[in-house]
């Protein structure tokens, strides 16, 4: 191993809000590998942001006051780091997209959240948000690791999905028609 990188590169994240990090490990072969499961990560500021070691949330940095914090990943004697800024800029709406889709009973439907901020960034919020389905007799929507956002029609009709972060949220509305597959084209 003769270096390691870690993306994104010195990103910006406002408060009460995540960033995963992922660390590619060089080889002196010139061959490249995702190290992200296997490093030691750590936040030079745990005041402004700390960062997961535990299984399955490896990289994933929370942020917990404004400032800045080099955030580095560690494999033996060789490490890489980037620096993390925390931004004081507060949500202030939730767009919810795909903006109102339709879909067919058994065909499921992704849905994203992104949040806007006070100084006008943006963030992804899809598996941060807590999604909801005002019709889950027509369709539900998960909030499982994972499958964040994912709605699952039921039945025919329409529902509101909702993505919620505080006291902000945001909204779409999700038509199910009842359309069966009838083939599949290979």
């Amino acid at each position: 191993l003769s270096a390691i990188q870690v993306t994104p590169t010195n990103p910006s994240i406002a408060l009460a809000t995540s960033n995963q990090f992922t660390a590619t490990g060089t080889y002196s072969d010139g061959s490249s590998q995702d190290l992200t499961e296997s490093v030691t990560w750590s936040s030079s500021n745990a005041s402004v942001a700390t960062i997961s070691n535990l299984a399955g949330a490896k990289g994933l940095a929370s942020s917990v006051a404004a400032g800045t914090t080099t955030i580095t990943a560690t494999s033996g004697s060789v490490s890489g780091s980037t620096t993390l800024t925390v931004s004081s800029a507060t949500l202030a709406s939730i767009q919810v997209a795909p903006t109102n889709p339709s879909t067919a009973i058994g065909a499921n439907k992704q849905f994203t959240a992104t949040g806007v901020y006070s100084d006008g960034s943006s963030q992804d919020l899809t598996a941060s948000v807590t999604w909801s389905s005002s019709a889950s007799a027509v369709a539900t929507i998960s909030n499982a690791a994972g499958s964040n956002g994912l709605a699952s029609p039921v039945a025919a009709g329409s529902a509101v999905i909702t993505a919620t972060k505080g006291s902000v949220s945001g909204n779409t509305t999700l038509t199910v028609s009842s359309a069966a597959l009838i083939s599949i084209q290979v």
